[in-house]
């Protein structure tokens, strides 16, 4: 675990986790992976609020972009910790 700048008397531990993009989330950053830095207890939805943040692109994409941590579909509310995988899909549409 790594430990950010003291800010105010205070460390902040972080946490790096690898996204994988796929598809046309790949396409609208521009990148096929990338090692992201989150706050330590961040959750898959303040993880999404950074690539969104990072990747404004992605926001053309429907909101309802898919996440699979570890090779399992998890909630917005799903803890990440360090070194995580988190694979970044687009909706996918069955019939």
């Amino acid at each position: 675990m790594k430990r950010a700048p003291r800010i105010e008397n205070k460390v902040i531990s972080t946490i790096k986790v690898n996204v994988l993009y796929f598809a046309q989330v790949r396409e609208a950053t521009g990148i096929r992976e990338e090692k992201v830095m989150l706050v330590k207890d961040s959750t898959v939805d303040n993880l999404i609020s950074k690539i969104k943040e990072n990747h404004p692109r992605i926001l053309r994409l429907n909101e309802n972009i898919q996440l699979a941590v570890n090779c399992n579909i998890g909630g917005k509310n799903l803890s990440l910790k360090e070194g995580d995988q988190i694979a970044v899909f687009p909706p996918v549409a069955g019939g």
